[in-house]
């Protein structure tokens, strides 16, 4: 598929609906103006790849497909699978898989990275059979990253008010909290782009092995243009070490342009040279205020967290953050099948 069958891009995107509402129906419903930008726009170092399995000009499942251009060439990203309700037990996943899989390795790519819906905790139960066929296939787990969910005003005005007070104090004099909507202030810019490189080295990503990926200004407004074509707002708060200026901690949150009422926590992250200061709560607790106050619609806000990352689960955990469900990470080396 690409944008010159847009009228397999909207069967596809009728396909991920019905498979959203069969299979993970507590959680965000997909966003069409986002849907259908992936099919124009790409990040900076990314190129994405379509595939669709049609019958007599019906669509009956897609998956797409993410290459690195620049770092990572070696990692192909498997994301947007969806085979519709109505015609599962077909072998159309599996006939995806196969295409996916030896397109990847036709164009140099060893490693595919991809993942599957998983019931977690209390939450709602969840039909793995993805994750089985993975399994089946010598993909092997590399990762679980837990969803949750909270209210935009989780702790109610006194303790919320409380919280930050405490978290100011923990910061002291050595930080200043700044916080914006929209793209990067350009005396930010490079040491964004810092920020934004140190990601990758700071995550836990369990078994999956990716290089760091060097963010520059161009990529990082890159980044932005695709954010405004797709209709995504981003939300940010930092904090600026003030004997340096540099950004030393940061958290942001993505918002669909019109009434959407979950907005989705995207990273956070504090410089390993400072933290111990409470730095993360505090951004978390600025850019809730900073949501309300612009996107009043907002009534919660959606977070992944690998599960072992536990001091951002503990974060998410004084803010109310409640389980939902997890994503079971999932990698196959080509080269050794």
């Amino acid at each position: 598929m690409d944008p010159e069958t847009p009228g397999l891009v909207a069967q596809a995107f009728a396909v991920l609906t019905a498979a959203h509402g069969a299979d993970t129906p507590e959680n965000p419903a997909p966003v069409e103006r986002f849907f259908k930008t992936l099919f124009t726009h790409a990040f900076p170092g990314r190129e994405n790849h379509w595939f669709a399995c049609v019958e007599d000009g019906a669509l009956l499942g897609h998956t797409r497909l993410t290459f690195f251009t620049d770092e990572n060439r070696e990692l192909a990203m498997l994301r947007f699978s969806a085979v519709h309700p109505d015609h599962r037990g077909r072998g159309i996943g599996t006939a995806l898989l196969d295409h996916a899989e030896r397109f990847s390795a036709e164009h140099g790519r060893t490693t595919v990275l991809t993942s599957a819906p998983v019931y977690w905790g209390h939450g709602p139960a969840r039909d793995e059979g993805f994750a089985r066929l993975l399994e089946s296939r010598g993909y092997g787990k590399a990762l679980t990253t837990v969803n949750r969910r909270s209210p935009v005003d989780p702790l109610g005005p006194e303790r919320e008010a409380e919280q930050y007070a405490k978290a100011l104090a923990a910061a002291g004099d050595a930080y200043e909290v700044r916080q914006w909507v929209g793209p990067v202030p350009d005396d930010l810019l490079d040491t964004m782009c810092r920020m934004e490189t140190m990601i990758i080295s700071e995550i836990p990503l369990g078994e999956i092995e990716m290089e760091v990926e060097q963010v520059t200004p161009e990529k990082l407004r890159g980044r932005e243009a695709v954010y405004a074509a797709e209709g995504r707002v981003i939300s940010h708060a930092v904090a600026i070490e003030r004997a340096t200026g540099e950004i030393v901690a940061w958290t942001e949150v993505a918002v669909d342009e019109g009434e959407y009422r979950d907005a989705h926590q995207a990273i956070t992250i504090v410089d390993p040279g400072h933290r111990g200061h409470r730095l993360g709560l505090l951004l978390k607790l600025a850019n809730l205020r900073q949501i309300r106050d612009r996107f009043p619609h907002v009534e919660y806000i959606w977070t992944d967290n690998a599960d072992v990352n536990a001091p951002m689960i503990a974060i998410n955990e004084l803010l109310n953050y409640t389980t939902m469900d997890a994503n079971a990470e999932y990698q196959l080396k080509l080269e050794a099948r």
